[in-house]
């Protein structure tokens, strides 16, 4: 198994051990004007990031939408027989509509981020149209014809599926200068959790968990390194447009995994 390589200078800060979940403890705090929602831990960082030259000069396509819970777990990411990872989650104005007008949805967001009786919510907004993962997972069924019939299987999602996200906080583009800023400083108490999380279930013998990268292969593999020799980790075959089809994912020597990922999908339903 592959060993965390990290230089003596950065081995504090990006050390992996932290149990405690940051997300039990929620701060509401101003980020250059904007009330945001963050894990307490969380906020120093935020705040320097957010303080940088980089950030000050970001496009908006890259800019940090801190006023919601954020969306970096969704399901059951410690019993899911299926982990789907991708790089951070997306924003857009519809988005926040729906979010604010949606106390429930709001809870929901809290209670996977804190572990809490986990719901796969990645459609619960979505309406009268296919919604960013609704579009991706709806390959995975032949008697799925509408929304509707992919929310009938909201359930066996719940029990089955959960999805986990590289950088917790929403923006429309993830901003590349958060690489050499995480580099500099270290990653983010909530990242270190979800790494942890996922780093342990791969590290169990008894535990036969498939991984999906979507995105940022390399940033996962970073950050866990175990993924590199997981047999059963696998990656989309396009990263800007990722496919969630059997046929599109591959073993990280790209060796098409059509086989072994329908049989799962077969077992599961």
């Amino acid at each position: 198994m592959v060993k965390y390589s990290y230089s003596t200078k950065r081995k504090e800060k990006t050390k992996m051990t932290t149990t405690k979940n940051p997300w039990n403890q929620i701060s509401h705090v101003d980020i250059n004007g904007e009330q945001a929602i963050l894990a307490a831990e969380d906020v120093e960082l935020i705040k320097k990031f957010t303080s940088t030259k980089d950030y000050k000069n970001i496009k908006d396509i890259h800019r940090l939408h801190l006023g919601f819970y954020p969306q970096q777990i969704v399901g059951d990411i410690q019993k899911a027989d299926i982990i789907v990872l991708s790089t951070n989650p997306g924003y857009s104005p519809e988005f926040e509509t729906l979010y604010n007008n949606d106390k429930n949805y709001q809870k929901t967001l809290l209670n996977n981020l804190q572990l809490k009786n986990p719901h796969f919510h990645a459609f619960d907004l979505d309406t009268d149209k296919f919604g960013h993962w609704a579009k991706k997972f709806n390959k995975w069924f032949d008697d799925v014809k509408s929304l509707q019939d992919l929310k009938e299987k909201i359930p066996w999602f719940s029990k089955h599926v959960a999805l986990g996200e590289y950088f917790p906080y929403h923006s429309i583009e993830y901003d590349k200068n958060l690489d050499k800023f995480i580099s500099k400083e270290g990653y983010f108490p909530t990242q270190q959790f979800l790494f942890e999380l996922i780093r342990k279930r791969v590290l169990d013998k008894d535990d036969s968990v498939t991984i999906i990268l979507t995105r940022a292969y390399n940033k996962w593999y970073k950050a866990i390194p175990e993924l590199i020799e997981y047999e059963q980790c696998y990656e989309t075959n396009n990263y800007s447009n990722p496919s969630l089809k059997p046929e599109f994912l591959y073993k990280v020597k790209r060796k098409s995994v059509k086989e072994k990922m329908s049989k799962t999908l077969k077992e599961l339903t």
